[in-house]
């Protein structure tokens, strides 16, 4: 049997999905979540699920038996991942599973962080605290001895996930779209079935295992104005966009969400941050999905879920 993998957010968007892939492989996986409906999930795709109340260390010290054996171990979650944090930049429950995977022999561990963060201080839109706690945890990561993988992703697509399939909801219900701004910012998305491809390739011991980076982007970079219309032409039905200063809506995002985006997350839809997609090709040894192929897979997910089918 091969090792097993690890899945720190297992229940979330893309550790679902890599746990579904590791399934499918016949690769035992470990999902580590807070809640007994995460691991009912976890158990539902097919995943072991174990329960961590919160990362503090005294939580952290329950996994060091689990992860014995582990080939590697993938943190999908907060930074902190503690239960009521008031500082969710502070890296010390990233450090509790560092220290966990250091004393278990886990010797490969790789951390979803984001694209914007090399741009920290001089991007206005990537300096804010979601980026400020990737950065944390990247130089925690960088610290240790473990051999570390660190993947910034752009916009991660598939069905489940919260920010496109909202959005297709969206134009699939309004004729009149509001944007922020001019919505001529760059977006360089990547499916989460190839999300998760690249996750399981850098676990792999064949790789080296030496820090290092990726940016996580899919082969084609599009505007937000342009994702709309290729959504609306794949629905079938036609919509306009109506400006909104991205004052005001950053204001409402703030305050109380703007159409589901919070604060940090409409800072990195205006980020416009892109990058070279040839490390991720390299990687994977295949061409990536294509943005029109991510649409379609996902429109599908969505509009069956709206129809119960």
């Amino acid at each position: 049997m091969q090792p097993k993998v690890a899945i720190i957010g297992a229940n979330g968007f893309v550790g679902r999905h890599l746990v579904e892939l590791l399934v499918r492989q016949g690769r035992p996986v470990l999902g580590v979540v807070r809640s007994d409906e995460g691991a009912r999930v976890v158990r539902e795709h097919g995943g072991t699920p174990f329960r961590v109340q919160d990362l503090h260390e005294s939580g952290t010290k329950s996994l060091v038996p689990a992860l014995q054996g582990c080939a590697g171990l993938v943190y999908t979650a907060s930074v902190s991942a503690a239960a009521g944090a008031p500082d969710r930049t502070d890296p010390s429950g990233l450090v509790n599973v560092l220290g966990a995977c250091r004393t278990a022999g886990v010797p490969k561990f790789v951390f979803l962080s984001g694209l914007g963060i090399a741009h920290y201080g001089m991007n206005p839109h990537c300096t804010n605290p979601y980026f400020l706690a990737k950065m944390a945890g990247e130089v925690a990561l960088f610290r240790s001895e473990l051999g570390v993988v660190v993947f910034r992703p752009s916009y991660i697509f598939g069905a489940g996930d919260e920010f496109l399939s909202p959005l297709i909801r969206r134009v699939a219900s309004e004729s009149v779209l509001e944007v922020p701004g001019t919505g001529d910012y760059r977006l360089q998305p990547v499916s989460v079935a190839d999300t998760a491809r690249a996750i399981l390739a850098a676990i792999d011991a064949s790789k080296p295992s030496s820090p290092r980076v990726i940016d996580l982007v899919g082969p084609e970079v599009l505007s937000y104005r342009a994702l709309i219309s290729k959504i609306a032409s794949l629905v079938g039905r036609p919509v306009d966009l109506r400006e909104r200063p991205v004052e005001e809506a950053m204001a409402e995002a703030r305050a109380t969400g703007y159409f589901g985006l919070r604060a940090h997350d409409l800072a990195c839809l205006l980020c416009d941050e892109i990058s070279d997609p040839a490390p991720v090709l390299a990687l994977l040894g295949e061409p990536l999905e294509t943005v029109d192929a991510m649409l379609k897979r996902t429109i599908a997910g969505v509009l069956a879920s709206e129809t119960g089918e």
